[in-house]
C-alpha cells in the first residue's frame, strides 16, 4: 500500500526513480554485461598475434567478417547493389546486403573491424532490448518477465557436450547449433551485425502485432511495418515466418486490428519476393553465391537436443494448461519455424528460420517454470529449482559466450584471425591502384583478404561467395604448384586476371620467369605480379 502524502507537501517525481526507468534498469545491466563480454576475446587475440603477422580484427566467424568488410568498401566506392567480390564472373547487381552497402556510403571510410564491432554491439543491444519488450508484452509479472528474458537470451541445449552424431537405435541425430550456429541469442551477439539486427526487427514486428490487440495503434503499426521491411531486406525467410505467425495468431485469437496488421506485413513482402523470383529466373548465377540452406539436422535434434530444458518446461506448461492466451504467438513461432526447417520442398529455401530459436522456446518455457515452482511447497527448494533450471537452460548460452575466448586463446582459426605482414603491406599499396573490374589471383585463404583490403575482386576466396569454389581453388593451387608457363598464361587470359599475389617464396621464383607476368612489388618474400595485356 502506498504511503499517504500530506496535502501541503507535493510529491517529488524523479525521472531516475520512475517505474518505467526502474523496470528497464535490470535488463539494461544484463544487456551491458553480455555486450561487454564479447569484447575481451578481441584483445586476447590481438595480444597473441605472431611476430610476422597482423591481427585481422575478427575472432568469431572471421572468414564471413571479411565479406561484410568488402561490402562496406564497395558501398563507400558508390555501389548500391550487391556484386560478389569473391568470384571472377561478371554478375549483374542485385538488391542484397543493403544493410552493409547503403550505410557505407556515409561510413564506409571506416570499413573494417572498428565499424563492424560497433555495429555488432549496437545490434546486440537492440536485440536484447527488443526481446525484453516482447517478454513484457506477454507477461505482466516482472519476475516472470525476467525468467523469460534469461531463458530466451541464454537458452540452448546439450549439443556442446554430446558427440556430433548421436545414435538412437537405427536413427542418427545431432543438435542443430553444433552444425549451424545462431540458434541462441547469446550466440548471435558475437556474430555478424546483420544477424542480431534481423532478430531485433523480428521481435519488434511481433511487439507491434501484440500492441494491436488492444485496438488500432497507427504509430506501432507503422513501426512494425518498417521493421518488417528492414527484416525482409536481411532475411526474407524470417519475414515470411513472422507474417505467417502473426496471421495465424491473430485469426485464432480473434484480434481484428492485429489481423489487419498481419495482412499488411504479408502484402508488404510481395514486391521484393517477386523481384527475387525474377532475378532467379533471369540471372540464376547472381543468386548462386547465396547459401539459402544450412545443415539444421532433424526435428528431434532441433527440439530436444538443442532446446532440452526449454522443451521439458514447455511440456510442463502444456500439461498444467499454462500455455494459453497470447503465448500462442511464440508457440506458433516454434511450429511454423519447425515446418520451414524440415518440410520437404521448402526446407532448402526457408531453412534459416531457426535463427534465435531460443527466443520462442524461452518465452513458452517461462510459464512451465512457474507451474513447476508451484508444485514445490518449500521456498528454499523453489529457489534451488529456479537456480537449477536457469543454469541448465543457459548451458549453451554460456558456452557461446565462452567460445570466442577459446578461439582467441588457442588460435583455432589462425588463417583468418591473422594475416602475414607482407601480404597486408602489398594489399595496402595495391588498394589505390585497382577497382572492382580488376581480378587478383591468389590461393583460396589468401583470397579472403583481397576484396576486404582493396577494391579488387578475388578469383577465389570465401567458399560461399565463389561460384564453383572447389574447382577454382584447385585451379589456383595448380597455377602456383604444377602448371607450366603456357598453361598459366592461357588460364590468366581466359579468366581476365589482372594481378597475381603469392606469399610462397617457391612460387615467387617460379613466376618470376614467366614472360607474361611483371613483378611490381615485393615484401619479405611475398610478391605481387601484374599480368601483361
Amino acid at each position: 500500500m502506498a504511503l499517504a502524502t500530506p496535502r501541503w507537501e507535493a510529491p517529488v517525481a524523479s525521472p531516475l526513480l520512475s517505474p518505467l526507468r526502474r523496470s528497464w534498469r535490470w535488463p539494461a545491466m544484463i544487456t551491458a554485461a553480455l555486450c561487454l563480454l564479447t569484447l575481451p576475446p578481441l584483445a586476447l587475440a590481438a595480444l597473441r598475434t605472431p611476430a610476422d603477422s597482423v591481427f585481422s580484427g575478427y575472432v568469431v566467424i572471421a572468414r564471413d567478417a571479411f565479406v561484410y568488410q568488402a561490402l562496406e568498401r564497395a558501398g563507400w566506392q558508390g555501389a548500391w547493389l550487391f556484386h560478389s567480390s569473391y568470384t571472377s564472373e561478371n554478375l549483374p547487381g542485385i538488391l542484397l546486403y543493403p544493410w552493409y552497402l547503403w550505410p557505407a556510403h556515409l561510413l564506409g571510410w571506416a570499413a573494417g573491424p572498428w565499424l563492424y564491432h560497433l555495429a555488432r554491439v549496437a545490434a546486440a543491444a537492440a536485440l536484447l532490448a527488443a526481446l525484453y519488450r516482447l517478454a513484457g508484452e506477454l507477461f505482466s509479472s516482472r519476475l516472470l518477465r525476467r525468467w523469460a528474458f534469461i531463458l530466451a537470451a541464454l537458452g540452448g541445449g546439450v549439443g556442446a557436450i554430446l558427440p556430433r552424431d548421436v545414435r538412437l537405435g537405427p536413427v542418427v541425430t545431432h543438435a542443430t547449433e553444433m552444425t549451424s550456429p545462431g540458434s541462441s541469442v547469446a550466440d548471435l551477439i558475437s556474430m555478424a551485425p546483420h544477424l542480431p539486427w534481423a532478430m531485433a526487427l523480428l521481435c519488434w514486428a511481433m511487439v507491434a502485432g501484440l500492441r494491436q490487440r488492444r485496438g488500432a495503434d497507427g504509430r506501432w503499426m507503422l513501426g512494425g511495418l518498417a521493421a518488417m521491411a528492414g527484416l525482409q531486406l536481411i532475411y526474407p525467410q524470417l519475414a515470411l515466418l513472422a507474417a505467417g505467425v502473426l496471421l495465424t495468431w491473430s485469426r485464432l485469437r480473434g484480434y481484428r486490428h492485429a489481423g489487419r496488421y498481419a495482412v499488411a506485413t504479408a502484402l508488404l513482402q510481395l514486391p521484393y519476393l517477386a523481384y527475387l523470383f525474377l532475378v532467379w529466373r533471369s540471372s540464376p548465377d547472381a543468386l548462386s553465391v547465396i547459401r539459402p540452406r544450412l545443415d539444421v539436422g532433424d526435428p528431434f535434434g532441433f527440439i530436444v537436443l538443442s532446446h532440452l530444458t526449454a522443451s521439458l518446461l514447455i511440456a510442463v506448461a502444456i500439461w498444467r494448461r499454462r500455455l494459453r492466451g497470447d503465448l500462442l504467438l511464440p508457440a506458433l513461432w516454434i511450429v511454423v519455424m519447425t515446418i520451414f526447417m524440415f518440410a520437404p520442398g521448402i526446407s532448402s529455401i526457408l531453412g534459416r528460420s531457426f535463427m534465435a530459436s531460443s527466443i520462442p522456446f524461452g518465452l513458452c518455457a517461462a510459464p512451465g517454470l512457474l507451474a513447476l515452482l508451484r508444485a514445490v511447497r518449500h521456498v528454499r527448494w523453489r529457489r534451488r529449482v529456479v537456480a537449477i533450471v536457469l543454469c541448465t537452460s543457459s548451458f549453451y548460452g554460456v558456452y557461446s559466450l565462452a567460445q570466442p575466448y577459446w578461439i582467441a586463446a588457442f588460435g583455432l582459426d589462425p588463417r583468418a584471425e591473422y594475416e602475414t605482414r607482407a601480404e597486408a603491406a602489398l594489399l595496402e599499396r595495391l588498394a589505390p591502384q585497382v577497382s572492382g573490374q580488376d581480378v587478383v589471383l591468389t590461393t583460396y585463404l589468401d583470397g579472403l583478404f583481397v576484396p576486404a583490403q582493396s577494391n579488387a575482386r578475388a578469383f577465389t576466396g570465401h567458399p560461399e561467395m565463389t561460384i564453383d569454389a572447389g574447382r577454382k581453388s584447385a585451379q589456383a593451387l595448380a597455377f602456383f604448384d604444377s602448371w607450366n608457363a603456357a598453361e598459366r598464361d592461357r588460364f590468366l587470359s581466359t579468366n581476365h586476371i589482372a594481378y597475381v599475389l603469392t606469399s610462397d617464396p617457391r612460387a615467387v621464383g617460379l613466376l618470376a620467369d614467366d614472360p607474361d607476368l611483371v613483378l611490381i612489388d615485393l615484401e619479405q618474400g611475398a610478391a605481387l605480379f601484374m599480368v601483361r595485356r
